[in-house]
């Protein structure tokens, strides 16, 4: 059965079919012939898979992302950033990088990022004189740190499939997704030096720093009060979520006052589709999952593993490798739904931390997000500066050897994953 469950899958795939219908109809043709069960069970089944009540986080962050981007946030946040290191040698590269990591604390999406606050200043970096490869590389890995630092749409959807805490992933999210910063920043000046990208006029001022830090106040408390109130045991990650709604319809509404009628009917709309597409691939692989279990999959992945070795932090890096390699071709809550079922009892059984192990799988799913063939972020990057991907790549290269050195450096220091953990009740 679990030949007839993956030839059928990638030759579905290799057909173009969307991937949440590859995985459904491949799950549904073991079930309904090789399993002798029903269409009622295939039904049951997919609903257990969504039927979770932390993944009701994903539309509620979601609907506050689309808000908050809408409501008047952008340039503010652009002018606070800016203020703080627009003036260093590749400065609209690092303002890039700081916006999205603070857009990260509103949507918890990558893609969201690369098309809404980073996509808004790459006119402007090659107006000021950046290479297009340069713009399009450091806004497609910038925008990954979107799913690391909290929340995060991926570490929703891990802690609803195991059934750990949501908090913890968010909290474990935060040194990580600084260090991704950090060295994407550090990557970007020495590119923008290379280019002899001209420096920006001026020094920092602490007037404007003042000045667009208050007008971007609302936004810069978002994710305080998401973390906040989680950490402080006040709400749950979900109802978390639902006070995010609330603040961005406040903040865009009443304090910036630019969040129109049209602008919560985009945001109703595209939540429902983002998040239609993301429980359909949900309920699919959970369809799919089951079938290889009951073939044995979960029990030839052990064994072979284990088989390698029973050392943790080698069984770790190749469950990171799998992660690495299968991101690459498939959708990022595909694969997470697919296989972390499957691994999960690998990592326990050798006694790896889920905290540890799902921050790190986190951070490769946003490595598979800037590489072909399916780099969700590198093509919005690509499409929104009129380029093609093989253009980028070689220009994307350092930026991922800066993140191979951060995720390095995590594996051999999992106390900067788990430190800040320690604040949650």
């Amino acid at each position: 059965m679990i030949a007839f469950l993956l030839i059928t899958f990638f030759v579905l795939l290799a057909l173009g079919v969307p991937i949440a219908m590859s995985l459904g109809l491949s799950a549904m043709g073991g079930i309904l012939f090789l399993d002798g069960g029903s269409m009622v069970s295939v039904g049951q089944r997919m609903f257990e898979g969504m039927n979770s009540f932390a993944l009701l986080a994903i539309p509620l962050y979601t609907f506050a992302g689309f808000t908050m981007s809408k409501g008047g946030i952008s340039d503010r946040l652009m002018g606070f950033c800016y203020s703080i290191v627009g003036r260093f040698t590749g400065g609209l590269a690092h303002v890039n990088v700081l916006s999205s990591m603070i857009f990260a604390g509103i949507s918890g999406s990558a893609v969201a990022d690369t098309a809404g606050v980073s996509g808004m200043i790459m006119p402007q970096m090659v107006k000021k004189g950046y290479s297009k490869k340069l713009t399009v590389a450091v806004t497609a890995i910038s925008s990954t740190i979107g799913i690391v630092i909290p929340p995060s749409i991926p570490m929703v959807v891990i802690a609803g499939i195991l059934g750990i805490s949501t908090g913890k992933l968010f909290l474990g999210g935060i040194i990580p997704g600084i260090m991704l910063g950090v060295a994407q920043m550090a990557v970007s000046y020495f590119l923008a030096k290379r280019e002899g990208v001209p420096k920006e006029e001026g020094h920092f001022d602490m007037g404007e720093f003042l000045k667009y830090g208050w007008e971007s106040l609302p936004a810069l408390l978002m994710p305080i009060i998401i973390v906040g109130s989680i950490t402080t045991g006040i709400v749950s990650p979900t109802e978390a979520g639902a006070i995010a709604v609330v603040y961005g319809l406040i903040a865009g509404g009443l304090i910036y006052k630019e969040l129109k009628w049209a602008d919560i009917k985009f945001a109703f709309c595209e939540t429902v589709k983002t998040s239609a597409k993301i429980f359909l691939v949900i309920g699919s692989a959970k369809l799919f999952t089951v079938m290889l279990t009951t073939a044995g999959f979960d029990k030839w992945v052990a064994n072979t593993m284990l088989g390698v070795s029973d050392n943790p932090t080698i069984i770790l890096i190749l469950i990171l490798l799998i992660f690495f390699i299968v991101t690459m071709f498939m959708e990022s809550i595909a694969t997470l739904t697919l296989f972390m079922p499957i691994i999960y009892p690998i990592a326990m059984a050798v006694g790896i931390d889920p905290t540890v192990m799902s921050v790190l799988i986190t951070v490769v799913i946003g490595i598979g997000l800037v590489t072909p063939p399916v780099g969700m972020c590198i093509y919005v990057a690509c499409d929104l500066m009129e380029m093609r991907v093989g253009q980028v790549m070689k220009t994307l290269v350092p930026y991922l050897a800066a993140t191979f050195v951060v995720l390095a450096l995590l594996i051999a220091f999992p106390q900067l994953i788990l430190l800040p953990t320690g604040l949650v009740r």
